[in-house]
């Protein structure tokens, strides 16, 4: 405004001098470049304890893990192994297509959130594999199992800048986000159709 008022008021040709004041940045150092959400996803939980105390183990090791441009992620290396000595609790999880109680039960439930928010920030997925049967907190094709030793979800940060990791659990939900720079010109948007059940004693015929 001061700028504005002493250049209306110049004469033609006549030299301004505006007086500058410096004003610290909000976001500083590395925050400068987790400005944006990129994408996120919340689940809901439900009442067993023993599988809520496993989600906050495991947002507690996702949080504020920072990836550089063209670095890979591990969700098995990230959270570590889930055992007993590393405060882990037996909990329902899925073996096959049947629910078992397991140290650690809970852990796909983050890495399915995990996986939903790497697909709406548009990075690339480097290996995934869904449960053997239907889970309750995500749609069908939305679910990324692990186990460890076994299944991984595994993605790359494909963007040009750092991205950071956000997770926590609460009010019920387990809730993720990834923080970056926003440089698409474009959103996703997912969505699923189911075509077809197929029973567990039907034969799929295979043809060509």
């Amino acid at each position: 405004e001061a700028a504005q008022e002493a250049v209306g008021k110049a004469a033609y040709g006549e030299t301004v001098s505006i007086p500058m004041a410096y004003e610290e940045p909000e976001i500083i150092g590395e925050g400068v470049y987790f400005r944006d959400v990129l994408g996120s996803c919340e689940t809901k939980h439900n009442t067993n304890e023993n599988r809520n105390n496993n989600l906050r183990l495991l947002c507690a090791a996702l949080d504020g893990v920072i990836l550089q441009p063209g670095e890979d992620f591990s969700y098995n290396e990230t959270v570590g192994e889930r055992t007993a000595e590393r405060g882990y609790l037996p909990a329902p999880a899925y073996s096959g297509n049947r629910l078992v109680d397991s140290v650690g039960g809970g852990v796909c439930q983050g890495s399915s959130t995990l996986y939903n928010c790497v697909l709406l920030a548009d990075l690339e997925v480097t290996h995934r594999l869904c449960h053997g049967a239907s889970i309750n907190y995500l749609p069908l094709g939305r679910d990324a199992t692990v186990n460890w030793g076994g299944p991984d979800l595994k993605f790359k940060n494909s963007s040009n800048y750092p991205v950071m990791l956000k997770a926590e659990v609460s009010d019920g939900l387990m809730k993720m986000w990834i923080m970056g720079t926003e440089e698409r010109d474009y959103y996703v948007k997912l969505d699923f159709e189911i075509t077809r059940y197929i029973t567990p004693n039907e034969v799929i015929e295979e043809h060509g």
